[in-house]
């Protein structure tokens, strides 16, 4: 079951934007499959490289964490022994300090990479930046994703809006993981509000494609460009795999306006 960070409601559909000209985007619709790329697959070189504020830790913030650490293992011996080893490996630099913690090395930044799976949605089904950059100029189709199956009947981690914003959101070496995690894989540029993003992370990843089940999906729209005998292949291919009942829709230039209709489908 995936869970929240923020309380911000979850709408009842998501929707990801497909092109028909790729094979496995039309695995969606085939066979279920969705994929959960690395943060370093994405098409903005910012997106997950937000920097841990290593160099805000003062020295007194190091050495606690240091005496955190070193306590574990050591709760029961002498406090002030403990303590003048904390001091001594902070002073030494061993572990916890701000010198050798200035940036993040880059087997941490792979770590992070490495075991994180990242699923994009976007709130909206008719921003027409969305059908030309990831539905092939407006030629592809949307599959509509229901939420609360997405939250009840999978183990993904969180489900979260993107919070998009001008400056980095400031993270601390001193903050929890859930909130370094936070702060890097859901925020983003104001530049990209238009997407309305929210996603979906599996953290320790292991298969990155993973099978829905078909109840999941609860709408196709096809694009206001696809031709006739695309858009028969793609109904064609929805009834096939996920049943006559459901719903296809149609996206319809507007004549007054720079904007789209999307109309069901007889």
């Amino acid at each position: 079951m995936a869970r929240r960070i923020t309380e911000t409601p979850v709408p009842k559909t998501l929707f990801k934007y497909r092109d028909w000209s790729n094979k496995n985007h039309r695995k969606l619709i085939s066979k279920q499959e969705i994929y959960f790329p690395r943060p370093s697959e994405f098409n903005d070189p910012f997106d997950g490289n937000i920097p841990v504020r290593w160099d805000l830790m003062t020295y007194e913030e190091c050495f606690e964490k240091n005496l955190k650490i070193i306590n574990i293992e050591h709760k029961d011996k002498d406090q002030r022994l403990v303590r003048e080893h904390a001091k001594k490996v902070t002073d030494e630099k061993i572990m916890w300090h701000p010198d050798i913690l200035a940036h993040e090395r880059p087997e941490q930044l792979e770590k992070w990479n490495s075991i994180i799976g990242l699923f994009s949605l976007s709130l909206i089904p008719d921003n027409i930046l969305m059908w030309s950059h990831y539905s092939n100029n407006h030629t592809g189709f949307i599959v509509g994703l229901d939420t609360n199956s997405l939250i009840e009947d999978y183990d993904f981690d969180y489900i979260e809006p993107i919070i998009y914003q001008n400056e980095y959101p400031l993270i601390s070496g001193l903050d929890e993981t859930t909130d370094q995690f936070y702060k890097k894989f859901f925020h983003k540029s104001e530049l990209w509000s238009y997407e309305e993003e929210w996603r979906i992370s599996k953290n320790h990843i292991g298969k990155r494609i993973i099978k829905l089940n078909q109840s999941t999906i609860n709408q196709i729209i096809i694009g206001c460009n696809t031709d006739s005998k695309e858009s028969e292949q793609i109904t064609k291919l929805t009834k096939k795999h996920l049943g006559t009942e459901i719903p296809i829709f149609k996206a319809i230039k507007n004549t007054n306006d720079f904007g789209l209709t999307i109309t069901k489908m007889e």
